[in-house]
């Protein structure tokens, strides 16, 4: 079988974040066009690439991280200009690369591997370029920095002196004095450039691309650093000299050339244009061949290139994510979706009373009694086996771990063997306890359950019966949606904490209807109580309309208060609630081994997503976005519902094992195909479908694998019924042996097939 998970692992990065920036800082993917890092409010979000490289993802993480400790955020912020803001990006990403890999010499190997996947795809723009000659001092030191200085420069004696004012800077108001000092100095040289006699002709780095945002460079005019123009060939000391300066290039004068080439030529309106956009920023004007002035931005072309490149790499169909928090229980009374049993049995029993005035229900009550007790009296066998099975397997278990210490007696028996052997003391075998064991169970108290519901309480009091003659401290609950029903939609919840930025779920009810703290007694009333709603709505479906003592009693039935109706599946909130409960109880009850049961039909209701606003409101679902829920601090990410995913939050979280009981109404083909996974062929799919349909419809159940489950039994509902052959009540006529082994076969055949279905689950259990 395949299993398919097309799920960034989003919960790995985060924490590769968080380690790196020595802090819980936000992370956040989404749909942006490069990584950045949100000092004021620690919010790191990482861009979304089609594939998903992890050197270059890990190398952003460590760099973005390394703004996150180092760079402050007002004086960053407070960089307007342009040029100055393009010098300071450069240094300030030198100076913070340096103390990442000196700090976690780990992502050095991150960094290289990741420049040479982008260099490769020419991120930089150097592709075709002499980086020795085509380059500012600003491009030299960017790119020494981000190939780990791997790449093939010779540095000009003025260049070796930026490159050591470049590696003294400590602080950031060390690399903004020395972006000032760097980007006045290149003006200068462009100054000077222009007034050299061949300035217009002689294209050294004439494709030097200032203010124009496209990165297509004329490769034909930067070979070899020369132009067509024959004064290129001047002596070697006004080229060394070129050099030194950089060789700041004309760009105006390619310009014209592309212009007159595409039969084109610029308006004096485009050139008023560029200046107004260009108005307020410190800009260095430089004469093009054609005598106009033209605002030239010295910028870092290949940290230009850079962020224009890194668009290719973005996934445009992944419209992003949207984060949100997954709102903490409520546990204050009278506002928390919580029920205490005593609660619940005090809302049966004044429901109870209330109705006697409208029927006559001690004829239900006697039957309730009598029905109640002959159910409970015909599964102690089936329960003494479980139990058992249960002392069997952990038997066994402890056996397992069972070790032999010598005692430090001499065994007389062996006392011949003292010359070729030393192994002559007797030995203790020792045999450790067994783990405390623990149960929580959920269930499913929805209007799809109503036709099997009843058989689903059997089977319920079944596993509490085990839980109580093995005596291991359980806890069972069952969701509702309608004890608050009539609460207005728009009002505030109380079932949760209502925080800014915050998933808004509903509100519903957690019924804790039997618990081991519960004495003998009470612990009967409640199951009893449980029974009884159960067949309340079991007789709307299966009652057979036959005139009968039986009958009329069951028709005098007091039924249910309103607020314990069957209604939607609030599966997933009721879940939000148990990642609460479930680590309370371990710690109070020292649990080592905890196993949580749901029994359910269905999956539970879709979150309606709407996120928390700080002025009240609400932000609501964007359908484009993938979402991301945050729980106990972990992410993970969700289109559709979120039951699987916080099944694997609990079982990784609290280290429980978790067993599903889905109760299926049909066994039909499509009715078992979402519960075989995914496979390549659809035939070995089929296949695998009919094979479980066989073994559903003789055994009653079959177990399958399910995500966020370790074990998943899929129960036939029109077989649930528990059922305990007698022999001696079987009426055979006499002589008829036939018959006589007909019941006998049946009742054999149900025993196995309820020990198939029992030795499953203890294997589990155990």
């Amino acid at each position: 079988m395949i299993k398919k998970d097309n799920t960034m692992n989003l919960e790995v990065k985060s924490n590769l974040a968080k380690l790196l920036a020595t802090e819980n800082i936000t992370i956040q993917h989404n749909a942006v066009k490069t990584a950045s890092f949100d000092v004021k409010n620690r919010v790191l979000t990482l861009p979304i690439f089609k594939q998903k490289s992890g050197d270059v993802y890990d190398m952003l993480i460590a760099h973005e991280c390394a703004h996150a400790l180092w760079t402050p955020y007002e004086e960053w912020q407070g960089i307007t200009n342009s040029e100055l803001r393009s010098y300071v990006n450069v240094i300030e990403d030198t100076r913070i690369d340096k103390l990442i890999q000196a700090k976690y010499p780990g992502v050095v190997k991150n960094y290289e591997n990741g420049f040479d996947i982008l260099e490769k795809q020419n991120f930089f723009g150097i592709n075709g370029r002499d980086i020795n000659k085509d380059f500012m001092i600003i491009d030299k030191i960017n790119l020494r920095s981000k190939s780990l200085n791997r790449l093939p420069f010779m540095f000009a004696p003025k260049d070796k002196e930026w490159l050591v004012k470049v590696d003294a800077v400590k602080t950031f108001k060390d690399v903004l004095t020395l972006a000032k000092e760097m980007l006045d100095w290149q003006k200068d040289q462009v100054d000077q450039m222009a007034k050299l006699p061949d300035f217009h002709t002689n294209s050294v780095i004439k494709n030097y691309d200032l203010g124009d945002d496209e990165d297509d460079f004329d490769d034909e005019d930067s070979i070899d650093g020369q132009g067509d123009n024959s004064d290129a060939d001047q002596n070697d000391d006004d080229a060394d000299e070129k050099n030194d300066f950089n060789n700041f290039g004309d760009e105006e004068a390619d310009d014209q050339k592309d212009t007159k080439q595409n039969g084109k030529s610029q308006s004096d309106d485009n050139t008023k244009d560029e200046e107004e956009e260009n108005k307020g920023e410190a800009t260095h004007h430089a004469k093009g061949a054609g005598g106009d002035d033209k605002p030239r931005l010295l910028k870092a072309i290949t940290d230009d290139s850079f962020t224009q490149k890194s668009e290719s790499l973005l996934d445009d169909k992944n419209k992003g994510y949207r984060y949100g928090k997954v709102p903490t229980p409520n546990f204050k009374d009278g506002e928390s979706a919580l029920t205490s049993y005593k609660t619940w049995l005090k809302d049966m029993n004044d429901y109870r009373i209330k109705q006697r005035q409208y029927s006559n229900i001690a004829k239900y009550d006697t039957y309730l009694d009598n029905s109640y007790k002959k159910f409970m009296n015909e599964n102690k066998k089936t329960v003494m086996y479980l139990v058992k099975e249960f002392e069997m397997k952990k038997s066994a278990q402890a056996y397992k771990r069972a070790s032999q210490d010598k005692t430090g007696i001499i065994d007389p028996l062996k006392l011949p063997q003292y010359k070729y052997s030393d192994d002559i003391f007797k030995k203790l075998t020792i045999i450790p306890d067994g783990k405390n064991h623990g149960m929580m169970m959920l269930l499913d108290w929805s209007g799809s359950m109503a036709d099997v519901l009843f058989d689903t309480v059997k089977q319920l009091i079944n596993l509490v019966e085990f839980c109580r003659k093995v005596n291991i401290p359980y806890e069972v609950y069952f969701f509702t949606s309608e004890r608050k029903y009539n609460r207005d939609y728009d009002s505030p919840t109380t079932s949760w904490s209502r925080k800014t930025g915050e998933f808004m779920f509903d509100d519903f009810n957690l019924v804790n209807c039997v618990s081991h703290r519960m004495n003998k007694k009470v612990a009967d009333l409640a199951l009893k109580t449980l029974y009884h709603m159960g067949m309340y709505f079991d007789n709307r479906y299966t009652r057979k309309y036959v005139e009968s003592e039986d009958y009329y009693a069951q028709s005098e039935s007091w039924g249910i208060p309103s607020e314990y109706y069957l209604g939607n599946t609030p599966l997933n909130e009721s879940l939000i609630y148990i990642n609460t409960l479930l680590p309370m109880f371990k710690k109070k009850y020292d649990i080592e081994k905890m196993t949580f049961i749901t029994l359910t039909d269905g999956s539970g209701n879709y979150p309606r997503c709407d996120i928390r606003t700080s002025d009240g409101g609400k932000e609501e679902k964007d359908w484009d976005k993938t979402t991301v829920y945050q729980i106990d601090n972990k992410k993970f990410a969700e289109r559709g519902n979120i039951t699987e995913q916080l099944l694997k939050h609990i079982k990784k979280q609290h280290d429980v094992n978790i067993i599903g009981f889905y109760i299926i109404k049909r066994v039909r083909r499509w009715d078992l195909e979402k519960h075989v996974g995914e496979y390549k062929d659809y035939y070995d799919k089929y296949k695998k479908i009919d094979s479980m349909r066989k073994e559903l419809t003789k055994n009653k159940a079959v177990a399958c694998d399910s995500e966020g489950y370790d074990k998943y039994f899929l129960l036939d509902g029109k077989k649930m019924k528990v059922e305990n052959f007698d022999m001696s009540g079987a009426e055979v006529k006499k002589g008829t042996a036939s018959e006589l082994k007909r019941i006998f076969g049946k009742s054999m055949a149900n025993r196995l097939v309820s020990r198939v279905v029992l030795n499953k689950f203890i294997q589990e259990v155990a």
